[in-house]
């Protein structure tokens, strides 16, 4: 039977603070948002598709009391119309909505200014909470980019990334009903400890898990791990995960001790490695293949062999249960 190796486990969980949803042509303007920082670097990025959403000008229609928006969702070769209706609260009617083929841009006048434009999927995605479903993201390939002391970021690198130009290709011939979008995303680094206080031990083992207590608390109370360290796990855990079709690498071979591209995590011991994704700020779902439509996506990777010690999230099963808690 596989025990604790310390009274004091630790993981590290990476959780999403920063998300930027955007498509190619936006990528030279990421720098103007001023949203990604020295405390918050995008490092760790998402390409996604979505059904192709269009606006429908013929259909535009205000009143006194409300506008409404017309809008088609593209399912191959057909079309299925949606309409969101906002109160009018502007005591005018004179709306006017403009937009050509193929119907992704749009500009809305007020009395005969400029009063919102943009592009099609952003104003659908801002406002149909009660058609998420059509805003659900695929998860095509996850990535990184670190340059010299992290100089390189996420935007730089797509805008001239042969994977990302290949699903553009590959998308167009295959999937001309959908649109690939890319997710841009900062992740922060949580210590999560777990202390077994039931766990009976001797003195060498108290003062191995005294030095092991030290050490890691140590390392995160300094610097912390190397960033090119925690850009690699989380990209290799986020791979693991998701399985997205176009990554290769780290589908079956995370974690693994031999890849040296995350090694601090084994030099200190720690026990697992935890992600943590909520998209509900952009109003879009994640999911795969393998994995299933959700708001949340939470998973950890026990590093280590269940033979040779026990997971830090293993739990005893409740003494009034018959049954294994899964």
């Amino acid at each position: 039977m596989h025990s604790r190796k310390y009274v004091s486990e630790f993981g590290l969980n990476m959780h999403l603070t920063h998300t930027l949803v955007l498509q190619q042509d936006e990528l030279k303007m990421v720098g103007k948002y001023n949203y990604f920082n020295a405390d918050n670097p995008c490092h760790i990025y998402l390409i996604c598709r979505r059904p192709r959403i269009l606006i429908d000008p013929d259909h535009f229609f205000v009143n006194k009391e409300k506008i409404v928006f017309a809008f088609k969702v593209q399912r191959q070769s057909s079309f299925e119309n949606l309409k969101i209706e906002f109160p009018n609260e502007f005591m005018t009617t004179n709306f006017k909505l403009n937009s050509c083929y193929p119907f992704n841009f749009f500009e809305l006048l007020k009395d005969d200014e400029i009063f919102l434009q943009g592009k099609t999927a952003f104003l659908f995605q801002k406002y149909s909470q009660k058609f998420t479903e059509y805003l659900d993201f695929e998860v095509l390939y996850i990535g990184q980019s670190y340059g010299v002391e992290g100089a390189r970021t996420a935007p730089e690198r797509l805008q001239s990334h042969s994977t990302l130009q290949g699903i553009y290709s590959e998308a167009i011939l295959k999937n001309p009903d959908c649109e690939i979008w890319m997710i841009l995303t900062s992740f922060e680094q949580i210590l999560i400890t777990s202390m077994d206080g039931t766990k009976k031990v001797n003195d060498e083992e108290k003062e191995m898990n005294s030095d092991h207590l030290h050490k890691v608390t140590k390392a995160f109370l300094n610097d912390g791990l190397k960033e090119q360290q925690v850009i690699n796990f989380t990209e290799a855990a986020l791979i693991r995960y998701f399985q997205p079709p176009y990554n290769i690498e780290y589908k079956d071979t995370f974690p693994n001790p031999a890849h040296t591209s995350y090694s601090e995590c084994y030099d200190l011991d720690i026990n697992s490695i935890c992600i943590e994704l909520n998209t509900e700020n952009i109003n879009c779902r994640l999911f795969t293949e393998t994995i299933k439509t959700n708001w949340n996506h939470m998973h950890d990777f026990f590093l280590h062999s269940h033979e040779d010690r026990k997971s830090m999230f293993d739990f005893e099963k409740p003494l009034s249960s018959n049954k294994l808690i899964q």
